[in-house]
């Protein structure tokens, strides 16, 4: 996923996915964590609370070949 800077001090992520594996969100600049997407039901919504500075997202699928989108908006923005 390219880079991208949140025009605000913090930024919404919009994430699903389908079929077989897991999908998760890896911060590719901070300690590699990984935050999982929850696969065939509600979609993954989360804010990140960060200076405006380039961010460095990454999506890892393991164990099998699903399929993700991803949406983020900059601010804290729920639906």
């Amino acid at each position: 996923m390219p880079e991208f800077t949140p025009s605000e001090q913090a930024y919404t992520v919009y994430a699903g996915c389908s079929g077989k594996g897991e999908v998760a969100i890896v911060d590719r600049a901070g300690d590699g964590k990984r935050h999982p997407v929850a696969c065939d039901g509600a979609r993954t919504v989360g804010v990140i609370h960060t200076p405006k500075e380039p961010q460095r997202l990454a999506i890892r699928v393991t164990g099998g070949t699903a399929t993700w989108k991803i949406s983020i908006v900059s601010g804290s923005q729920q639906l």
